[in-house]
């Protein structure tokens, strides 16, 4: 049996934590100040001058958002805990 070595524990601990660090504050700023998002941020450096408040995004929207929380989620559990097939 082969043994699991350190990189086993650190890149889901490291997943986890940038994960966390990303998306607590970039939910908080979403949900109470629109303009202190990265897709803002982004916005501005591009000069898209259509930015959207979270009530105005459409369905397509929230629904790509949920894919890809859910695809983040699967192959977080494929590919360190071999739980998804």
């Amino acid at each position: 049996m082969k043994q699991p070595t350190w990189g086993t524990y650190y890149w889901s601990f490291f997943l986890v934590l940038v994960s966390l660090l990303f998306l607590v504050p970039e939910l908080i700023a979403l949900f109470t100040n629109a303009t202190n998002t990265l897709s803002d941020y982004s916005w501005r450096e591009l000069t898209v001058h259509n930015g959207l408040h979270i009530n105005q995004h459409t369905l397509a929207w929230w629904l790509s958002l949920i894919a890809w929380l859910v695809a983040v989620v699967v192959l977080t559990l494929h590919i360190w805990w071999k739980s998804v097939a």
